[in-house]
């Protein structure tokens, strides 16, 4: 994945929760063990959840450069192997 777009993008976009004062405090505690803003304590939790969701979805999270790469290969002819010339035929005769 592409970092040096992450290292160059601003943060622009709000989240606002709502939650139990308990657990903003449980948040806040343990986000001040890592030395970390809450908001920089949840976003990787949050964003990571997120792109599983997604994958068990069956969606695919790719970076700009690993989009052209995947739609080039969909797109570019390949000659087909012997195994998928196989299972081809092993399909049509089904």
């Amino acid at each position: 994945m592409a970092q040096t777009t992450a290292a160059t993008d601003t943060k622009k976009a709000h989240i606002n929760l709502r939650t139990r004062a308990q657990d903003k405090e449980l948040i806040e505690r343990a986000a001040k063990l890592r030395g970390l803003k809450v908001s920089s304590f949840i976003l990787p939790a949050a964003i990571e959840q997120a792109k599983q969701v997604l994958e068990n979805a069956g969606m695919m999270i790719l970076d700009d450069d690993d989009r052209q790469a995947f739609v080039s290969a969909f797109l570019e002819t390949h000659e087909a192997t012997p195994y998928m010339k196989r299972a081809i035929k092993a399909h049509k005769q089904s």
